[in-house]
């Protein structure tokens, strides 16, 4: 696999689209900071699936798209390319295939949309993030792996935790695969056995459910024989009905015809009228509107000419307003005459004045200039003295800044020797400081060591505590599951009892005659007494059919329930009376004799236990039956001779053969209703026994379970005491460390003070010495500094002098300036006035004219108002003559409307009379159509009703509309029989079918789940083999290399890789490196440098076992010195022989080893852009 090129369009700092080729060797990517040479690594990570914005120094992914600048827009959409050829097509069989396999190349992209949408292509075509990951495991281009190393990577590889480096020598093994197919394995084991364990739970629910809608179904079934009996019936009969209601909405719908046609004939008449009275009322609007015309134009021409008599008085007002206007203007022109006369006169005094002020102004200029003269002679004479003195000044200014030296230098040895007297004073004071604390510190050191100590050991009972409760709460949840299990269980054996009572139930039910529920029945005879199991069978044969039989209270409800039976034709039932007291039980003479027998039991009645108040019906029924071993004794008793008055007796064995008085022997097995009744009462018992053992379970349950959560509640509260005493004890292990340190240091900061004590002191002597020295230099300048000043002093008197001389002058040639400046300010005022008084006269002259045009206006406007009056007057009387003419049109056509309107109440009143009738006829329509409602009605209720009830069409049902009086009379029947079952759901028969189908399905699902698992787990397995024997292999590979590697990037030294405790599956990699000249210590303590070779140490050494089709390095070496550089590029030669590297670099050296580079740079501030160079071609 080889990298051809990567394509970038609108990726951070480029805009356009930017294509990076790479070559065989080394390609060295240089510019400036911040011209986006990162980008470029950002860009590879991007393409190859990077999820983290973070990771792409951006805050959200969007920070990946173009955000423009001056002169380019903000893109839309990031695009990056990442284009690789000689691709080993992998077999289609999953195998590694082998070294002549065909190659292909591949392009992947990526892209981003501003709108949040992605899109991941291969050779063009969409596929997803995972077919691109898939591609890249184990080729080293993974996102995780050490093809790609940006800033900073290299110093998280040495400073990150073992566990964190495993990706090392799992990218050299070429786990990744198995790796990524191990945590989907995982992940599928995880998931498959928390289906099963839910499939479990539902298996069991639906198990349950078979059981308990077992017997509702079998309810059902016989509800729904009973509904379908029902609903055919109901449905013929609905048939029949239907059709009966049809054939009187035909005889309605034919008497609606005839009246309809009746309907058209007056309807037709009432039209006629209508159109009649519509084109009499069409005529009198017509008049009516020609009326209201004339009456409008009447109404207007009246109140135009209302307003004309207004406006003429109006124009006549405004005449008279402009004239007295135009009067006002004469008076005021005549005004402005004068004001313009008296303004001349001013302007002629003031030119007069301005004359002589001129005079006076020329001669005060000659005498300011003669005394300017004056003043610059002598202040000519006063600046060459000043030069003079200049001189001395510097002079003087250069032995003052000398003195001011030497003070300073003075006050700062004396200042110097004052800190030194102050900080040996308090260096004393610290030294007397310390050794106290230092006494304390030792005493405090072994106090909290025995603290420490005395901690350590409550917190071992404390976990000792723990482990005592962990035990009893496993054992206490053991016990739980046990008690839980046995109530599952108890429950289940429940819900079967009481499925099988309610099954005994209904078989009772079921064999026993249904009796009408107006007989006041006691009981069923079966239900008066109980039988031992051994003789049920005896019992029962001898009773028969007389078991089902009703007891009454007396005779006159046995008469009243036969004659039921006969009116209600139902099947024979049998009834016997409690009131047994008139019939006489007679007991022969012989009856001890046969009980003598053998074989003979003896007499039924006595083996039997009768419920209290029922002796005589019992007695009454097996008064005559003895009970005998066998049917040869039986025989033999029937065949002896018989006594005169010896009453017939019945014979029956314990098998349930019976042998009548007659001779008749019955033999076979019968109902079993006295068994079922037996097993009734037997189940009853159990379960309420039952009951009474699930209740004690579930208060021992619930009490396992307070146990469990109290116990649990003491481990939480003992995590939480474990917790607080293992922080204070390491609270405590870090203070005696702290306190251990703060030792070392005060010991060695009391040796620092007592060394500067020593050097103060002798220093202190150097500075006394060299301050004598200055204090003497200091008074040899200070006596020329003061010959200097004098000579300055004697030459400031004379100019003293000058200077006052100066300043008279300058006093005089003062006033003549202030004296010439007032002369030239009211020269310029007498000016500015005569120019006001001219402006005046002219606005004067511009106002007459604007008042003469306003008179000649006002003249106009006069005439033409007069005109208009004259116009209006006369429109006014021709309009009064137009009134006159409409009120008389007017008048005409009122008189046509009167009689039109007359002729229209005529025909309105022969309307109404043909509309009466009509109403009639509409009436007797309505009361068919209410009929014929009524009947649509009742037929829609029909169908309805059976649509509703059965969802069948009585119209498309295909059967008979005949129904028989019986099948009538039986309906009722039917349904009581149906109410007697009960609420039934005919769903149960579906939700039976389906719960079984579903059963079977979960036990299927629940077998191919185990195998999943086992195949699983199997896989795993496997997976976990194989990884360890290419883990172990390359470990052992990679530790050689990484020694010979560390050897030729150092020069010397020793370094090695150790595994830390545990599997090699998911133990971590320790780093251990010496370098030459040093001891063996932490990596943390080594250098930039040391840190950066000991890191790519370690990734050349996988790149020597497993090459990667492309490496990329930005700024690696930038901590490394010149020698180091040296060999790390001597080095990166050798790979780049298999490898594409792309080193992104400042180092010049790095820039030289490169066989082609790309400078970045930034022409304007967000835009990169791109310049590529063949270095070899530019040599």
């Amino acid at each position: 696999m080889r990298v051809e090129r990567l394509e970038l369009i609108g990726f951070k700092s480029f805009s356009d689209k930017t294509v990076f080729k790479f070559h065989p060797g080394t390609t060295a990517v240089v510019g400036p900071n911040g011209c986006g040479k990162s980008n470029i690594v950002d860009a590879f990570k991007w393409v190859l699936g990077e999820q983290s914005a973070r990771s792409l120094r951006g805050g959200k992914m969007e920070d990946v798209i173009f955000a423009g600048s001056a002169t380019k827009k903000t893109k839309g959409m990031a695009e990056v390319t990442l284009v690789l050829s000689d691709i080993v097509k992998k077999p289609s069989n999953g195998s590694e295939g082998d070294e002549n396999q065909e190659t292909t190349d591949i392009s992947v992209t990526r892209r981003l949309y501003r709108s949040g949408e992605s899109e991941y292509l291969m050779n063009k075509v969409p596929c997803r993030l995972k077919d691109i990951k898939n591609m890249f495991l184990d080729t080293g281009l993974e996102l995780k792996a050490y093809s790609i190393l940006e800033q900073g990577r290299i110093g998280d590889i040495i400073n990150s935790k073992p566990q964190d480096r495993r990706f090392l020598i799992e990218e050299v093994a070429g786990v990744m695969k198995y790796k990524v197919r191990r945590h989907e394995a995982m992940n599928k084991l995880e998931s498959s056995k928390s289906n099963l364990q839910r499939l479990h739970d539902i298996i069991s629910e639906v198990k349950r459910q078979i059981n308990t809608i077992d017997r509702y179904a079998r309810k059902a079934e016989r509800y729904k024989k009973l509904f379908e009996e029902i609903r055919d019936i109901e449905v013929r009969i609905a048939k029949r009905d239907s059709k009966a209601l049809r054939d009187e909405i035909s005889t309605l719908e034919s008497s609606e015809d005839t009246l309809k046609s009746k309907e058209a004939e007056v309807s037709a008449n009432l039209h006629s009228l209508e159109a009649l009275t519509e084109e009499k009322k069409r005529l009198c609007i017509e008049h009516e509107r020609s009326l209201a015309e004339i009456r409008t134009k009447l109404y207007s021409l009246e109140k135009t000419a209302t307003e004309d008599e207004g406006k003429i008085a109006l124009l006549k007002s405004d005449c008279e307003n402009l004239r007295e206007r135009y009067n006002i203007l004469i008076r005021q022109d005549k005004d402005l005459t004068i004001e313009k006369e008296t303004t001349a006169d001013s302007i002629k005094e003031i030119e007069t004045n301005e004359v002589e002020m001129g005079q006076e102004l020329s001669n005060l200029e000659n005498i300011l200039e003669e005394r300017s003269a004056s003043f610059s002679e002598a202040d000519n004479e006063i600046a060459e003295l000043e030069h003079s003195i200049e001189g001395q000044r510097k002079n003087l200014f250069i032995k003052a800044e000398e003195i001011s030296n030497i003070k300073n230098e003075l006050s700062r040895l004396n200042l110097t020797i004052e800190n030194i007297n102050r900080k040996t004073e308090k260096s004393s004071e610290d030294i007397d400081s310390l050794n106290n604390n230092l006494a304390s510190l030792v005493t405090a050191i072994g106090q909290t060591k025995n603290e420490h100590l005395k901690f350590r050991t409550e917190l071992s009972e404390t976990r000792e505590t723990k482990e005592g409760l962990v035990s009893k709460l496993k054992d206490k949840k053991r016990e739980l599951s046990e008690r839980a299990e046995s109530l599952y269980r108890e429950r289940e054996e429940l819900a079967a009892m009481n499925s099988k009572l309610e099954s005994l139930k209904e078989m009772d039910e079921s064999r026993m005659s249904s009796i009408d529920e107006s007989i006041r029945t006691l009981c069923r005879v079966a239900d008066i007494f109980d039988t031992p199991p051994e003789y049920e069978t005896a019992i029962e044969a001898v009773l028969g059919d007389k078991l089902g039989a009703a007891v009454v209270e007396d005779h006159n409800e046995i008469i009243k329930a036969l004659q039921l039976i006969r009116e209600n034709n139902t099947k024979r039932s049998g009834f016997i009376t409690i009131n047994l007291s008139n019939r006489p039980l007679t007991e022969s003479a012989n009856v001890q004799s046969i009980g003598a027998n053998s074989g003979v039991i003896g007499e039924a009645v006595k083996f039997i236990s009768v419920k209290e108040g029922f002796d005589k019906v019992a007695i009454s029924l097996l008064n005559d039956v003895y009970l005998v071993d066998n049917l040869n004794t039986a025989l033999s008793l029937w065949q002896r001779p018989s006594e005169k008055d010896e009453k017939p007796l019945y014979f029956v064995t314990l098998d349930g053969e019976v042998l009548e008085p007659s001779g008749m022997v019955f033999g076979g097995s019968d109902k079993g209703v006295l068994k079922v009744k037996r097993l009734i009462k037997e189940f009853e018992k159990s379960i309420s026994g039952k009951k009474e053992g699930i209740a004690e379970a579930e208060k021992s349950v619930a009490a396992i379970k307070d146990e469990i959560v109290s116990t649990e509640n003491e481990i939480i509260s003992i995590d939480g005491k474990i917790s607080a005493q293992e922080k204070y004890c390491h609270e405590l292990g870090m203070k005696i460390s702290n306190m251990t340190e703060e030792n070392q240091r005060l010991e060695k900061k009391h040796e620092f003070i007592a060394l500067e004590i020593t050097d103060d002191h002798r220093e202190k002597e150097s500075l006394q010495r060299a301050l004598a020295e200055k204090e003497e230099q200091g008074r040899a300048l200070e006596n020329e500094k003061q010959r200097i000043e004098e000579e300055i002093r004697s030459v400031r008197s004379a100019i003293s002098v000058k200077r006052e001389s100066l300043e008279a002058m300058r006093s005089e040639l003062t006033e003549v300036k202030l004296d010439l400046t007032s002369k030239r300010e009211k020269m310029a005022s007498v000016r500015r006035e005569i120019q006001r008084l001219n402006a005046s006269i002219d606005g004067i002259e511009r106002k007459r004219k604007e008042m003469l045009n306003e008179r000649s206006n006002i003249r106009e406007a006069i005439e033409h108002k007069e005109q208009e009056v004259v116009k209006k007057e006369d429109a006014l009387k021709s309009k009064i003559v137009s009134v006159a003419e409409l009120q008389s049109e007017a008048s005409k056509i009122n008189e046509i409307l009167e009689a039109g309107k007359a002729e229209l109440a005529l025909i309105e009143k022969h309307q109404k009379e043909i509309a009466r009738e009509l109403e009639g006829i509409h009436g007797e329509l309505s009361q068919i159509e209410m009929k014929k409602m009524e009947r649509t009605m009742k037929l829609d209720y029909l169908k309805e009703d059976i649509h509703k009830t059965y969802s069948i069409e009585i119209e498309t049902e295909d059967l008979p509309d005949s129904v028989t009086p019986e099948e009538e009379e039986k309906l009722p029947q039917l349904k009581d029989k149906l109410q007697s079952i009960g609420p039934v759901s005919l769903g149960t028969l579906d939700e039976y079918k389906e719960l079984k189908s579903r059963y079977e399905f979960l036990t299927k699902q629940h077998d191919d789940l185990l195998n999943s698992i086992s195949a699983l787990e199997e896989t795993i397995r496997k997976i976990n083999m194989t990884s360890k024997k290419r883990l172990e292999d390359a470990f052992e590979a990679l530790n050689e290399k990484f020694k010979e590697v560390f050897t030729i990037l150092f020069g010397k030294g020793r370094a090695e890789l150790q595994l830390t405790e545990g599997s090699i599956l998911d133990a971590g990699i320790e780093i251990i490196a010496q370098p030459p000249g040093k001891r063996l210590q932490n990596l943390n303590l080594l250098s930039g440098g040391e840190k950066a070779l000991t890191a790519l140490s370690l990734l050349f050494a996988g790149f020597m076992i497993k090459p990667t089709p492309l490496c990329l390095l930005d700024e690696v070496d930038a901590p490394l010195d010149e020698s180091n550089t040296d060999r790390f590029i001597n080095l990166l030669k050798e790979l780049a022989k298999g490898i594409q590297f792309i080193t992104i670099t400042h180092n010049r050296r790095t820039m030289e080893a490169a066989d082609y580079m790309y400078g970045i740079t930034m022409e304007e501030p967000g835009a990169s852009k791109v310049i590529s160079m063949h270095l070899a071609e530019a040599v």
